[in-house]
C-alpha cells in the first residue's frame, strides 16, 4: 500500500486502515506530527477499531484453519447442504465427492434426510440426526450422517461422509496412548482390523504364542480382559485418527 503522507485526506487514510485490517497489506505510513489535534481526534477511534476488526478476523480465520484440519485429519467429506440441496460449503473431499454423486441427482433418501433435520431447526428437544448409506458403483457404499447446521441463516444440513473401507486403526496412535511396543500396537491393529490370532502370526512370521504374549501384554496395559472389549477400546480411541498414522 502507497505512503498517506499528512496532506492526504484524513478520510482516505480512515478508508486504508479498515482496508488493511481486512486484507495482508501493510498498515499506511504517515507523519504523526504533521496531524494536527482535531485529525488525532478524528483518526484515532477508528485506528481503534481498525485493530480490532484485524485481531477478530485473525481469531476467525485461525478457528476455521483449526476446524479444516481436524476435519482433513479424520478423512471425512464435509458438505453443508440447504433445503434444496444447495451446496453452500465443502471440504476439497466434499466438493469431490458432491461433483461426483450428488451435483446432478441426489439419492431420495439423502433428500428426505437433509430436509427432516431442516425442519426440525427452531424445535424443541434435540436435533435430528438420520444415518444412511450411499452407493458407489464397485465400491463400499459411503456411511452418511446428516445433522442441523442451526448456525446457518436459513438453517442448513451438515452432512459428514466417510468410507468404511479406509477406516484404519493407527499403531502410532496406540504405542502413545498405552505405552505399547511397536510389535504389541501391530497387534491391536490387526486385531482391530478383524484379523485372527493365527493370521496375525502368519503375516508376522512369527509364532501363535509369541502373538498371544504380546496380546497378554497389551491386556495389562490398556486394563481389558478380553479381545472383544480390547477391540472396542482401540476403535473408541484411535480410528478417527486413521490418516495419522505412520
Amino acid at each position: 500500500m502507497g505512503t498517506a503522507t499528512a496532506s492526504a485526506d484524513v478520510g482516505e487514510l480512515i478508508a486504508a486502515l479498515y482496508e488493511t485490517a481486512c486484507g495482508t497489506d501493510d498498515w499506511p505510513q504517515f507523519d504523526s506530527t504533521a496531524l494536527n489535534s482535531r485529525q488525532w481526534q478524528e483518526l484515532l477511534p477508528h485506528l481503534q477499531r481498525a485493530l480490532c476488526l484485524q485481531q477478530r478476523l485473525r481469531e476467525a480465520q485461525l478457528a476455521s484453519r483449526c476446524a479444516l484440519a481436524a476435519l482433513d485429519a479424520m478423512g471425512a467429506a464435509v458438505l453443508v447442504l440447504d433445503a434444496g440441496l444447495g451446496l453452500r460449503f465443502a471440504t476439497p473431499a466434499g466438493h469431490a465427492l458432491h461433483a461426483a454423486q450428488l451435483a446432478h441427482t441426489a439419492p431420495p433418501a439423502l433428500v428426505r434426510a437433509v430436509r427432516l433435520v431442516i425442519a426440525s431447526a427452531g424445535a424443541s428437544g434435540p436435533s435430528q440426526c438420520q444415518s444412511l448409506r450411499l452407493m458407489r458403483k464397485q465400491q463400499t457404499p459411503l456411511a452418511l450422517t446428516v445433522t442441523l447446521l442451526a448456525a446457518c441463516q436459513p438453517p442448513c444440513a451438515l452432512l459428514i461422509a466417510r468410507d468404511p473401507a479406509q477406516a484404519s486403526t493407527s499403531a502410532t496412535a496406540l504405542r502413545q496412548l498405552f505405552d505399547l511396543t511397536q510389535a504389541e500396537a501391530l497387534v491391536g491393529k490387526e486385531l482391530a482390523q478383524g484379523a485372527t490370532i493365527e493370521e496375525i502370526a502368519a503375516r508376522g512370521g512369527i509364532s501363535v504364542n509369541t502373538v498371544k504374549t504380546h496380546l497378554h501384554h497389551t491386556y495389562l496395559k490398556t486394563d481389558t480382559r478380553r479381545q472383544g472389549e480390547l477391540i472396542a477400546l482401540i476403535h473408541g480411541a484411535t480410528a478417527h485418527l486413521a490418516v495419522l498414522d505412520a
